[in-house]
């Protein structure tokens, strides 16, 4: 032990001091730094042995080289045997525990992940993570806790290193799916033979457009409905119960006949009891004809038919018959089951008659209905109207729908406020097969086709409106999540093959703002393909369905159609705002436009499209299609000529071919183009340079006038009968090759 003497260099009241160590065995002077706790005066040995109790002291001995290393090699030393016992505290692995046969066993399988593997084991992931990182097979594959380890040795290794003996057992089943109640409003179980009544027939007319269908309702009601329709064709679904002379009552359903309204037809079809196809006994079955009776056999539907307009001198009733044994229908007279009945609609002929053949039909059909319990029925159609907001005509088919009822139609309920029949009138209440326009839908009125079900209040009402958009949500979702995979596929090789390019080149971090990973949203410039952006409004949810289902036939590559917003109602601000943004046209289909909403359009440059006839829309709508379409070159020829002989002349001391030519057709004129042709090939084509009449130089010749032509090309020799063809290019644009079917 080295003996030191103290030599304190210090003043009077002192918080840090210097001193001076003398060791006697080395003889030498050391120095000592002392910092005091507290200010204290030095008076004695006695203060002095405070310092040392009470200060801190930096004590720095000069040292040798090998005492550096002696003491570097102690602190590494005393390094590695700290972090052994850390190692042995933190993982639990002692003398005790050597052998595996006395290692803790957990219970793993292959496939697990690491985070289940951390639940097993009773251990934080990271000390997972920390061993796996070790492992260079599996470091550079982890991406998170959900890694799966595949391998029974990486397991095994892994397990042993935290301490643990691994026993495999097979994968446990995954977790019971939680059992899902379903909240959705249901039809009630068929009714007992003792609750059914018989009920009225549900009759449908169909045929082909203007082959008079609406016409028979008009004689049936005594209205004139045709007049009401815009163009005389029938563009919506209508349902009228007509009362007869007998007393009894038959709900009437009008279908379209034009080919758009294919869905319409279709949903008639399939709702009806009894269908009345209608036929133009002087045109015959034509192309809506055959769609129709397709759609009946499909729906197993019976029929009548009705051969129309009988009064009409070029009328041929078995013209028709026959056509109809071509196409499959067996008529009573020809040995089947089909009735037919010859009328006139407009002057009333057989109507009659054809109303007992329904009601015959009718009774032998024996219908039935419960007219006890919630409401059950279809959505005819569906609309937005000015003073009763969102309406749908409704077709009953169980039960019986009061105002203040609850009901549900697609993802929408209704507090009924109000049952209008076909005229107007407020009903206090409908029965099964009649039919009413409902009033009091919320948020969004049901499609057409919709399935309506009466529920007891509105909390259970709202309760099935949000089972079913949540239904649709989770619907949507799994169907997305196959793309979603593959989009997250396609993503990982980039970014792998990204990271192999930049690894090349000594980068370690993939970084945007290169040519090898641009950022997608600053990359792609807009598409220079025209585009015709377009926002529809209809009067009825039917009419909207008829546009898309045309539009959906749109196929022209030259020209993108974009269909930006769909909806029903009157055209309102908002569909102004997205006509602005997305430089659209808004065509409003038999609905109106507010003065209001026209002024503010004008302002904003938006163009608005009234029609009320369909095919009048599409037409329009390909007008603007074709003035998007690309341009391409076309030729005008003005006029031809026949070479008669060929001149040598000098111009500028340089000796050029000249054409001595005379006209045949039309006119050459001096700024037109100019093609020369030899026993059908083009020998020359380009401008003309000089055209003269005798020794003059005109602008043009006209036919029957000879010429002298020079063009661009000197070493162009011509021959006599060689054919000159004037011609002018001018740019024109092609027209779309769409064709909605009408």
């Amino acid at each position: 032990m080295s003996i030191f003497r103290l030599h304190l260099l210090c003043s009077k009241y002192i918080k840090t001091s210097s001193a001076i160590l003398y060791n006697f065995e080395t003889q030498s002077y050391n120095s000592l730094h002392i910092i005091h706790d507290r200010t204290f005066r030095v008076n004695s040995d006695k203060n002095i042995s405070r310092t040392f109790s009470t200060s801190c002291c930096f004590y720095k001995e000069k040292e040798t080289v090998e005492d550096k290393v002696t003491t570097i090699s102690s602190k590494y030393a005393a390094f590695k045997e700290n972090q052994e016992k850390k190692r042995i505290k933190r993982y639990n692995i002692g003398k005790d525990i050597d052998k595996k046969s006395n290692l803790p066993q957990v219970d793993v399988w292959t496939g697990i992940t690491i985070k289940q593997l951390g639940v097993q084991m009773k251990r934080d992931t990271d000390d997972i993570l920390e061993i796996m990182f070790g492992m260079n097979h599996l470091s550079k594959r982890i991406r998170n806790t959900n890694f799966r380890i595949e391998e029974m040795r990486d397991l095994t290794f892994i397990l042993l290193k935290l301490g643990f003996r691994a026993l495999f057992i097979a994968a446990p089943s995954k977790e019971k799916v939680e059992k899902v109640v379903d909240k959705d409003a249901k039809k009630r179980p068929p009714p007992l033979p003792n609750q059914l009544e018989p009920r009225p027939p549900v009759v449908t007319i169909m045929g082909h457009i203007d082959h008079g269908k609406t016409s028979l309702l008009d004689y049936l009601r005594k209205s004139r409905i045709v007049e009401g329709e815009h163009g005389g064709i029938t563009q919506h679904i209508g349902a009228f119960t007509v009362k007869l002379e007998t007393g009894q009552a038959v709900t009437f359903i009008d279908t379209p006949g034009h080919a758009a309204f294919t869905g319409m037809r279709s949903r008639g079809a399939n709702i009806t009891d009894i269908v009345i196809l209608i036929i133009d006994s002087c045109e015959g079955i034509l192309e809506q004809t055959k769609e129709s009776l397709r759609m009946i056999r499909q729906a197993k539907a019976p029929f009548i038919v009705a051969l129309n307009k009988i009064d009409k001198p070029d009328s041929d009733v078995d013209m028709v018959k026959e056509q109809l044994k071509e196409e499959g229908v067996l008529l009573e007279e020809h040995g089947g089951e089909v009735q037919c009945v010859p009328i006139s609609a407009k002057q009333g002929t057989n109507v009659n008659k054809l109303v007992e053949e329904v009601l015959t039909l009718a009774e032998i059909l024996e219908l039935k209905c419960d007219k006890t319990g919630l409401a059950e029925g279809v959505v005819i159609e569906s609309q937005v109207e000015k003073g009763f907001g969102r309406t749908a005509t409704v077709l009953l088919q169980r039960g019986v729908l009061k105002p203040s009822n609850f009901i549900v139609g697609d993802k929408s309920m209704c507090k009924v406020r109000l049952l209008l029949d076909d005229r107007g009138n407020q009903l206090k209440q409908i029965l099964p097969s009649q039919a009413a326009k409902v009033v009091g839908w919320k948020e969004q009125a049901p499609s057409a086709g919709s399935e309506i079900l009466g529920v007891t209040n509105e909390t259970r009402g709202k309760e099935v409106v949000q089972w079913r958009k949540n239904k649709e949500m989770q619907e949507n979702a799994e169907l997305q999540l196959e793309t979603i995979e593959q989009k997250r596929k396609e993503h990982h090789e980039k970014y792998t093959n990204l990271r192999k390019v930049l690894a090349k080149r000594g980068l370690r971090k993939a970084r945007f703002d290169n040519e090898f990973n641009p950022r997608l949203k600053e990359s792609e410039d807009d598409s220079e393909d025209p585009k015709v952006s377009i926002i529809i409004k209809g009067d009825v949810d039917g009419s909207v369905e008829a546009i898309l289902d045309c539009l959906e036939t749109y196929t022209c590559p030259d020209v993108e159609l974009d269909i930006v917003s769909f909806g029903v109602g009157e055209v309102s601000e908002s569909d102004l705002v997205m006509a602005e943004k997305f430089d659209a046209i808004i065509y409003a289909f038999n609905t109106s436009v507010q003065p209001k909403v026209a002024k503010e359009a004008e302002t904003k440059d938006v163009s608005i499209r009234q029609f009320n006839v369909i095919y009048h829309l599409t037409n329009d709508l390909k007008n603007v299609i074709n003035d998007e379409m690309p341009e391409f070159e076309v030729e005008d020829i003005t006029g031809k000529g026949t070479v008669l002989q060929e001149f040598i002349v000098t111009i500028d001391k340089k000796k050029v071919p000249v054409a001595g030519t005379k006209v045949i057709q039309g006119k050459i004129s001096r700024n037109s183009m100019v093609r020369v042709e030899r026993n059908g090939e083009t020998i020359y084509d380009g401008p003309l340079l000089m055209l003269k009449h005798h020794k003059d130089e005109v602008d043009e010749v006209k036919n029957g006038q000879e010429c002298g032509l020079k063009v661009d090309d000197v070493n162009i020799n011509f021959n006599t009968g060689d054919s000159i063809i004037c011609y002018t290019k001018r740019l024109q644009r092609e027209k779309t090759s769409w064709d909605p079917g009408f």
